[in-house]
């Protein structure tokens, strides 16, 4: 699927003048040519199927996302009090109200901000914190919350999953790690030691929020990204120069290239 993915843009592509009358005598080459024709008579028609399809994902994205969510809800058990408590402490230093809390009765460590103003921690993660741990994460999942970064990473995922083309992976990940270094600051603010400390018992890669590198080092860019990130956008700028031009040249040559081939 990811090859096609990859694929797809390159039939629009194809320059038909130069494939007119050419590699008759091999097998298929006659049907994928007119084939190709056939698409390129009906772009219009095509891109509004790649427009539904693209609707598509990202609906489909969102209802699988809320149905996730809708079970969070119905599993989730009153928050013990110490945390509550950290949370308003939190909450009062960064100046916001606390937000809905999902707390989760499982041996798994989870501490992560989803759906706007909604934390998700679990047990697992809970209860290995003393207090002022306990506010330090309270801290930058808070900060996540100010900064509305789970709808912002959910608004930039279905971006680029609406544009049907792969390969902005790195991109995606160097967005979230730079939310991931901003809320770190934000929560490491006046107590840098205690939270440096925090990150470093956590776990090996200095990691706090689910699937989230959170280091205050540990947010910056992978070496392989440098140039990764860039690859994806340069694609789809490219696409979009080059595909209306290839169309127009199709048009241009529309009468030469029904009335020579096989």
């Amino acid at each position: 699927m990811r090859f096609v993915r990859a694929l797809w843009p390159v039939i629009f592509l194809v320059p038909l003048s130069w494939w007119a009358d050419r590699g008759c005598s091999f097998a298929g080459v006659d049907p994928a040519y007119h084939a190709t024709l056939w698409i390129h008579e009906r772009l219009g028609w095509f891109v509004a199927a790649l427009a539904a399809i693209s609707a598509g994902v990202v609906i489909g994205k969102v209802v699988v996302a809320r149905r996730r969510f809708a079970r969070l809800k119905a599993v989730a058990e009153p928050m013990p009090a110490r945390l509550e408590s950290a949370l308003q402490r939190a909450a009062a230093e960064l100046e916001i109200s606390v937000p809905t809390v999902l707390y989760l009765e499982l041996a798994a460590p989870i501490a992560t901000t989803i759906f706007g103003r909604t934390v998700l921690l679990s047990r697992g993660f809970v209860e290995g914190l003393d207090d002022n741990d306990l506010e330090l994460v309270a801290r930058h999942e808070l900060a996540h919350v100010r900064h509305r970064d789970a709808l912002v990473g959910v608004l930039w995922h279905l971006a680029f999953a609406a544009l049907l083309v792969p390969g902005f992976e790195p991109l995606e990940r160097r967005l979230h790690l730079r939310r991931e270094r901003a809320a770190n600051l934000a929560a490491a603010t006046g107590h840098e030691e205690r939270y440096v400390s925090l990150v470093a018992r956590l776990s090996h890669g200095g990691q706090l929020c689910a699937d989230a590198r959170l280091g205050l080092e540990a947010a910056a860019p992978r070496p392989d990204d440098r140039w990764l990130v860039w690859i994806a956008p340069i694609a789809v700028f490219s696409l979009a120069v080059a595909l209306p031009l290839s169309h127009l040249a199709f048009r241009h040559d529309l009468p030469f290239l029904l009335a020579h081939h096989c």
